[in-house]
């Protein structure tokens, strides 16, 4: 990274928030319902410890060659040709990634706010807006993070506040009714959607961040409260709408969000609040064409930031209006292989030590 400004190791885990939940509303709550059905809670506990193993893998490569960020500890640990081998991989990957959810973003917006407007105009729009903020660099995305957490947080207190009346604990029962195969399964999902994103931030070499010892624990403190948040979260929609129905919706979170009004008057402010769940993919999207553009420097030494932005960003979307990838668990190959290459290099650096 060729920005020599310090990062706050505090807005590097607030940014870290958006990564988690980036796929939760984009398929994935429905996905992990759809498997455990009643036993969806559980699966998300169980998921969440299960996501803990990977974030202290995370920790441990981010503590190995401090001043390397991803792509030149590949290059660092493994002889040329398999380095070029795994970061061309991890940059096809990460493309068809960022082709998902820019794709899957643009039509929770045409679905939930622009229905009268091809998706086309949406996914331009988007690229632009996520593109000029890439070109910004790491830095500016850290900050725009900590713009939107306020604006975040105001809304998920709105929502709430409100929705609580909604809430019926009946609807969360019984537990433990399906097979253990299901409840596992969606374990693994939930804990391999909402770690790897995490995984992408490796492209910060843990040098360039100021008071970098304090960044375990706020990495895993974030963690902690991004996962209950998940899990009340997930609660309180079961809890208003029943499995069945839940299952059944491509955003059940919209549909409970409709029934929020402000003190008892002003109704369908609905279009307001899901713009919280539009943060989240679209810091995630940011992240990922920084994270392209830095395996391709590492592996072409190519310098020219801006332009390869903006060349990362045609292929993103034109490979989004060619794919149409709707179904989450079409990424789960991609997300593996992003997880595997990770695993292999901290193997590879441990076992040298």
């Amino acid at each position: 990274m060729n920005n020599d400004s310090k990062i706050s190791p505090f807005g590097l885990s607030i940014m870290s928030t958006f990564l988690y939940r980036s796929f939760y509303v984009l398929g994935l709550l429905n996905l992990i319902i759809s498997i455990a059905m009643e036993d969806t809670i559980i699966s998300i506990i169980i998921g969440s410890i299960i996501s803990l193993i990977f974030l202290f893998s995370y920790l441990y490569l981010n503590n190995t060659l401090k001043n390397l960020n991803i792509f030149e500890k590949i290059n660092t640990t493994f002889p040329r040709i398999i380095s070029c081998f795994f970061i061309v991989l991890l940059i096809i990957c990460s493309t068809i990634i960022a082709s998902f959810t820019l794709y899957n973003l643009s039509l929770f917006i045409n679905y939930n706010l622009l229905n009268d407007i091809n998706i086309v105009p949406i996914s331009i729009l988007l690229i632009l807006c996520i593109t000029y903020l890439s070109c910004k660099g790491i830095n500016a995305v850290i900050r725009c993070s900590g713009i939107l957490i306020f604006i975040w947080l105001f809304l998920v207190i709105i929502s709430l506040l409100t929705l609580i009346n909604y809430s019926n604990p009946l609807n969360l029962y019984p537990f433990f009714i399906n097979k253990e195969t299901s409840i596992i399964t969606s374990s693994i999902y939930y804990s391999l959607y909402t770690i790897m994103p995490l995984f992408m931030l490796l492209i910060i070499p843990k040098e360039k961040v100021e008071n970098n010892h304090k960044l375990n624990k706020y990495m895993i403190t974030f963690y902690i409260i991004n996962a209950i948040y998940l899990l009340l979260n997930t609660i309180l929609i079961i809890s208003i709408l029943g499995y069945k129905f839940s299952r059944v919706l491509n955003y059940p979170e919209i549909i409970v969000l409709q029934k929020v009004s402000l003190l008892n008057f002003i109704e369908r402010i609905e279009d307001l609040l899901s713009f919280k769940l539009m943060f989240d993919s679209f810091i995630l999207l940011s992240v990922i064409i920084i994270y392209i553009k830095e395996g391709i420097i590492a592996t072409f030494r190519i310098n020219n930031n801006h332009k390869l932005i903006l060349l990362i960003s045609l292929i993103i979307i034109i490979i989004s209006f060619y794919l149409h990838i709707t179904n989450i668990k079409r990424l789960l190959p991609f997300i593996l292989i992003i997880l595997i290459i990770h695993l292999l290099l901290l193997i590879f650096i441990k076992n040298k030590r």
